[in-house]
């Protein structure tokens, strides 16, 4: 039954007609892999995304020649199909066959972890399978280009009928991707083929000869070095800046005054940004309506709408982005007497922070919360820096200042653990997201 399954999943079948003989499958070259001798728990791990079909439709990928052309089942293979020979052509186009957690992902996490690679998503492991894959620093695509196979169906000798038992044999060629779940992009392509060859016939034969195929070609990511350069951790992976030229605005000197004492002039340089449906939370960092926000609030839009503290809307232009730093640029056509100034100097531990934005709904904009600094942490493979702390967020909050005792800007909030994790959240400051979006603050005078 299993065989059957993956054989509909992979074909729709169109019929049996004449054919001449095997269909001809490309010569594989021995090749080398590369030995993995560094300890698991040293290594970036790896997880599969999905496994998709890219085949023209139409091309022929199976055929089913009568005759001992595996020396196994002799003259009673194929034996009572039409005329002398039988052929499937690939008839569904662009289709997904499996992901981290079918049989395929099953396959790859078994071939490469006998190979000494660390990859997560242990289909044994009942408990920790699903979050391990999902955590893992790299995500693998694959994407099947071509497929040939030569199969045996075998048929019983006293009467003829068909039986259960398939033998062949199958070759694949396969163009991976590897995306980096840290700086969110393709770090690697690699292309490499596959082969295998089931000579006496078994029942699930045509899985058996898919399965084992795209175990051989999965196991040839260890013959590019620059797959395994990047599971040994060789390559860095850093989130450089936008390109084009340093856009200068005017900003604030540093407050010396309590924020609560400045709080009027602070929360009209709060705003919401609202992008369709969705919002997110920002701020006002210059007299010309430039404001920070997320990249994740913002997406790919052009125009996104702020909803200034005093209900005003106005349309405004997203000017820059970075996705992996997560921050944005918004400029507002207007001119807003109130904007914050901006600390860019780490806070220390323990040092007492604010938070303004709009959680949840726009009706609670100009939520204030409170909290302290409960790290500085720096992520190794991409070098992105980030604060930790206690202080309250929640959905539409991300995109807002991060404020110190005197009402300065030294984060943007970005993120924060749900679930079993309480008040540990996470903002990206300040100067790392002027300089991921090519910004340069000149002091203005007040």
């Amino acid at each position: 039954m299993k065989s059957r399954v993956l054989v509909i999943a992979m074909v729709a079948l169109l019929g049996a007609c004449n054919s001449v003989g095997r269909l001809d499958i490309p010569t594989i070259a021995p090749t080398k892999l590369i030995e993995i001798k560094k300890p698991i728990t040293s290594q970036a791990s790896f997880a599969l995304a999905k496994v998709i079909a890219n085949i023209k439709r139409g091309t022929t990928v199976f055929h089913f020649p009568r005759g001992s052309f595996l020396g196994e089942a002799g003259t009673y293979c194929n034996l009572r199909y039409d005329y002398t020979d039988a052929y499937e052509d690939w008839a569904s186009g662009m289709s997904r066959l499996g992901d981290w957690s079918t049989e395929l992902g099953e396959i790859f996490y078994e071939t490469l972890s006998a190979r000494g690679l660390n990859v997560a998503g242990d289909p044994k492991d009942l408990f920790r399978r699903d979050k391990a894959a999902t955590s893992a620093e790299y995500m693998v695509g694959a994407r099947i280009t071509e497929m040939r196979g030569n199969f045996c169906h075998l048929h019983h000798w006293w009467d003829g009928q068909p039986l259960p038992e398939f033998s062949g044999d199958m070759f694949l060629d396969v163009d991976w991707t590897i995306f980096s779940n840290v700086i969110k992009r393709k770090v690697l392509s690699v292309r490499t083929q596959g082969y295998y060859k089931l000579k006496k016939p078994r029942k699930g034969g045509l899985a058996i000869i898919f399965n084992q195929t795209f175990a051989s070609a999965t196991e040839k990511l260890l013959a590019s070095q620059g797959f395994v350069d990047i599971a040994l951790g060789k390559k860095r992976e850093e989130a450089t800046p936008n390109e084009g030229p340093v856009r200068v605005f005017l900003t604030r000197p540093l407050s010396k005054r309590k924020l609560a004492r400045r709080i009027g002039t602070i929360l009209p340089a709060v705003v919401t940004v609202r992008v369709g449906r969705g919002h997110g939370s920002g701020f006002v960092i210059s007299e010309d309506g430039l404001v920070l926000t997320n990249y994740h609030v913002v997406g790919t839009a052009k125009r996104v709408a702020i909803v200034l503290e005093n209900g005003v809307e106005v349309a405004a232009k997203v000017l820059a982005r970075h996705e992996v730093r997560d921050v944005a640029l918004i400029k507002m056509p207007l001119r807003v007497p109130s904007f914050l100034p901006l600390r860019t100097e780490l806070p220390g531990l323990l040092e007492k922070v604010f938070v303004i934005g709009s959680p949840l709904s726009e009706g609670l904009k100009s939520t204030i919360t409170q909290g302290v600094v409960s790290a500085v942490r720096q992520r190794a493979r991409s070098g992105l820096v980030f604060i930790q702390s206690d202080v309250a967020i929640s959905g539409g909050n991300s995109g807002g200042p991060m404020l110190d005792e005197n009402g300065n800007v030294i984060g943007i909030t970005v993120s924060g653990h749900t679930g079993d994790a309480q008040n540990l959240n996470y903002f990206i400051p300040i100067g790392e997201a002027l300089k991921a979006l090519n910004l340069k603050p000149e002091i203005a005078k007040d």
